[in-house]
């Protein structure tokens, strides 16, 4: 039995081992077998996944495709339920006609549709303008031979309305990323721009009226992602540019062309005329007329520095004439198409709008120069001058270019830019200007009509002028009547600073005029800037404290009686310097604080000559004193020639840069990098534009006006004997105005020595 057992147990052994290898070749010979087949499979997965990414996109494209037919189908229904009138029949037939085509990929119909912004973009953070691409609608290539396709671009403005009559949520710092977007569209801050407002451009059938483009408008934004419940759209279009619409030269035109092609060739030929005897004398009224229009004889006058120991002026003016530029070219872009406006509006409160809010102020620097000029000139004369004379002087040094500059804006300036903007640029500044040029020659713009002022930055020449009117008649009093002429002066004084604080409390004004977006967007449409920015009397306390600095550094020049220690005149220019700034920032505050009609009062009458006392203080350091490195600085040499250009720059660098942000085709970025940069290029074209004018307009005028009065002055020998005696500088040991000058070569140092060819 045992034995049996044992061979059983073998017998399964064995077979067990057998079963065991049988398995192992099985697997083997699968492994074997199978490899290609693996092989097989893997390519079929790649096929089935090249087939699924291929089924993927046709789905998608179909899905795109289907969700643009629903969305033409949409646009058509829309369309179609409409009420449209019988003039309006064609617009919408050729309205359908392009989507039908568009539907089918047709050229025309794609090329249309595609300069279009289909739907607002970049609006909540503050882009407003959706201008679509401006060239491509106006400037198919079929349009001489298929004229049927002619289209037209047009821009509406847009207020999305609420109609929910939701209760106006109180605003509160920061943005809750769950509120509404009603919510969020109806924030407004002071100094921040509308986020419900808009400007679309749209481009539409040569057919289609003002009334057409709102229904088209008004469909494509209900289709759109700000089309929700509860908005509703007020939508209002202008004037439609045309495809290959030039506008024509007229009168005005050609009528600025012939002038200034008179004063060229007039001044290349008196420079030709005058280049053999350009070191004598005049002896007749031809000599003299031809050296008033020499170009390089009024060259070399902006060469002339006066070593009267105010040279600090010549950079403080340049320098403070490149801040306005700035300043200006910041609220200039800010108006226009800018993509990041949220974000420009969210910096106000910082620093950057510490500067750029309250920066009128810099053009109280120049009234401020302005009247401490006119204090030294009276005080060094002997004998006081007629005062018509003295008048028509200073309105011949003011109005040749500022005729110029106006009559360039009148007539040839809609010919310099094109593009979605350039027609509300052209009617705001050509159209002022065309009406109003003559208050602008009569020094009368910042009075009369200043709705539609022409040129908005002219405001400051009349003030300049009135001052100096007012200043000559209070000196000849004086010098006729010395006690009433010091009545007057101290009463005109006390009413320049008390007026604007009294009217400010009386209407309840705004103490400053800050340079928010809704004021720079439309400057003359601020009642501000009518009732009180411009105004003369509103502005007289920053020439006041001129003319009483300037007579503080003469009397202290001509009697030696103060000469201010390094030490004290480096204190004082820090003190004054600090004044300016406390003025500067403390303005700034009225945006996001209640405010108090005598608190408003007292900064409206203090704030513009607490800024100027500032700058007199800097000023009479720098003269009477030595203030290291800010008085060498200010006085450079280079600073001379662009100092008189200066006036020139400040005519014309608004309307250089309101051509560049005009003619933009898209929304600009507000960069500080960018804006300083393009502010050097205006500044250089500027003085370009400036030079010329100075030297076919500006300075023979001037010269030609003091020929005039010499020819006068010669008839009449006792008024001659007198003007000569006048004229004549005070002989003492300190430099008087226009005593000591030169020109370039005089200014360099004597070490320097010329060559023959030279």
């Amino acid at each position: 039995m045992i034995q049996s057992l044992a061979i059983f147990s073998n017998i399964m052994k064995c077979f067990l081992l057998a079963i065991v290898g049988l398995a192992l070749l099985c697997n083997t010979s699968c492994l074997v077998t199978t490899r290609p087949k693996t092989v097989e499979v893997t390519t079929d997965i790649l096929e089935n996944d090249t087939e699924k990414i291929e089924n993927k996109e046709k789905k998608k494209d179909f899905t795109e495709k289907l969700n643009k037919d629903i969305y033409l189908e949409d646009v058509v229904f829309a369309l179609q339920n409409q009420d449209w009138s019988k003039q309006e029949e064609a617009c919408l037939n050729q309205t359908l006609t392009l989507i039908r085509n568009l539907r089918n990929f047709t050229l025309w119909a794609v090329w249309d549709w595609d300069s279009i912004a289909s739907e607002p973009q970049g609006l909540l953070f503050g882009n407003r303008y959706q201008l679509g691409n401006f060239d491509e609608c106006l400037n198919p290539p079929w349009v001489p031979s298929r004229p049927e396709l002619k289209t037209q671009y047009c821009l509406a403005d847009i207020v999305l309305e609420r109609t929910d009559n939701a209760v106006k949520k109180r605003y509160i710092m920061g943005v809750d990323p769950d509120q509404s977007v009603l919510d969020y569209l109806e924030v407004n801050l002071p100094h921040s721009r509308p986020l419900n407002e808009l400007t679309w451009g749209v481009c539409v059938p040569a057919s289609c009226g003002p009334g057409s483009v709102e229904r088209l408008m008004r469909t494509m934004l209900a289709r759109s992602h700000l089309g929700i419940a509860g908005i509703r759209p007020r939508i209002s279009t202008g004037d439609c540019q045309k495809q290959r619409e030039e506008r024509p030269y007229d009168t005005a035109f050609w009528a600025f062309i012939t002038l200034l092609a008179v004063l060229i060739i007039t001044s290349l030929v008196c420079t030709y005329l005058n280049s053999g005897r350009f070191k004598c004398e005049p002896t007749t009224l031809k000599d003299d007329i031809i050296q008033a229009f020499c170009l390089r004889e009024n060259a070399n006058n902006l060469l002339k520095m006066h070593k009267d120991g105010i040279e600090v002026f010549y950079g403080i003016r340049f320098l403070g004439l490149c801040g306005i530029v700035v300043v200006h070219q910041l609220g200039i872009l800010n108006a226009g198409a800018v993509s990041n406006g949220k974000q420009v509006d969210q910096s106000m409160p910082g620093p950057g709008g510490w500067i750029t809010l309250h920066d009128d102020l810099f053009v109280d620097t120049f009234f401020l120069l302005s009247g401490f000029l006119t204090a030294t000139a009276f005080s060094q004369m002997k004998r006081f001058p007629n005062p018509l004379f003295a008048i028509l002087k200073r309105y011949i040094r003011l109005v040749p270019a500022l005729g110029i500059v106006v009559f360039f804006v009148s007539a040839v300036y809609p010919y310099t830019g094109s593009g979605p903007m350039w027609p509300k640029l052209v009617e705001a500044e050509t159209g002022t200007c065309r009406k109003n040029w003559w208050l602008n020659l009569l020094m009368l713009n910042n009075y009369i009509d200043s709705e539609h002022i022409c040129l908005v930055v002219s405001w400051y020449i009349p003030c300049d002028f009135h001052f100096s009117c007012v200043a000559i008649l209070l000196y000849w009093l004086y010098t006729r009547q010395p006690k009433l002429g010091l009545v007057c002066a101290g009463a005109i004084t006390v009413a320049s600073i008390l007026l604007p604080g009294v009217l400010t409390y009386k209407y309840n004004w705004s103490p400053i005029q800050l340079f928010t977006f809704e004021f720079v967007s439309n400057p003359r449409g601020s009642p501000d800037f009518h009732l009180m920015y411009i105004k003369s009397h509103h502005r007289a306390a920053s020439y006041i404290v001129g003319f009483f600095s300037g007579f503080i550094f003469t009397k202290n020049k001509r009697e030696n009686a103060m000469r201010i220690s390094r030490k004290w005149a480096v204190l004082g220019s820090l003190s004054g310097v600090v004044i300016m700034l406390a003025v500067l920032i403390s303005g700034t505050t009225f945006l996001w604080r209640a405010y108090h009609p005598i608190e408003g009062a007292v900064y409206a009458a203090i704030n513009r000559p607490l800024w100027t006392v500032g700058v007199a203080m800097l000023v009479l350091c720098c003269s009477l004193g030595h203030v290291p490195l800010i008085k060498a600085g200010l006085s450079w040499y280079v600073w001379v020639p662009l100092s008189r250009l200066s006036y020139g720059v400040y005519l014309t660098h608004t309307l250089i840069y309101m051509r560049s942000v005009f003619v933009a085709r898209n929304s600009q970025h507000y960069d500080y990098g960018d804006i300083f940069t393009a502010a050097a290029g205006v500044i250089f074209w500027g003085c370009i534009a400036a030079f010329v004018i100075w030297l076919i307009a500006e300075a023979p005028a001037n010269r030609l006006f003091d020929i005039c009065v010499k020819r006068m002055l010669m008839k009449h020998p006792r008024e001659r004997k007198a003007e000569e005696k006048s004229a004549t500088p005070q002989t003492s040991t300190n430099s008087t105005p226009g005593s000591s000058s030169g020109h370039l070569q005089d200014n360099l140092p004597t070490t320097v020595q010329f060559s023959s060819k030279v």
